[in-house]
């Protein structure tokens, strides 16, 4: 974060929003290929299905995202919201694909934020497991 003339600038929203808006093809892409090095790196049916989540999620907030123009809606977002960055709008009744869009009800997540999360959960799960049994066999091997 640093400011220019005055205003804050998020750099990582910035190129979030970037990314999104103008190359949301190459994101994804960007996105696919780290996942992909995750299960080669990990090879666990646990991950692989934290990919596959992570996957799911990442393509239903492009399809909401692509379906509206290059910005995510957020159905019932309080007029007391101030979105961070012009990617986050309030719904309309024109907003596509609603379901997928941000929820207030959700904590102003959506269906593939919970989904990618859920994923991504399962994978740090995996690996924390992995590093506490092998800290746990070094350990034992000092012994």
């Amino acid at each position: 974060m640093f400011g220019i003339r005055g205003e804050t600038v998020h750099l990582l929203s910035a190129a979030h929003q970037l990314a999104w808006t103008q190359h949301p093809t190459v994101w994804l892409s960007e996105s696919s290929a780290i996942l992909w090095l995750v299960l080669r790196v990990l090879r666990s049916p646990l991950v692989r299905t934290g990919v596959l989540l992570m996957l799911c999620g990442l393509g239903m907030n492009a399809l909401v995202t692509e379906a509206n123009a290059g910005s995510m809606p957020v159905v019932g977002m309080p007029s007391t919201v101030r979105p961070v960055s012009p990617m986050w709008h309030a719904a309309t009744s024109h907003t596509r694909l609603q379901l997928l869009a941000d929820q207030a009800q959700l904590g102003l997540f959506s269906v593939g934020d919970i989904i990618l999360l859920f994923g991504a959960t399962l994978i740090m799960a995996i690996c924390l497991r992995r590093a506490l049994k092998w800290g746990h066999r070094d350990h034992m091997d000092e012994l």
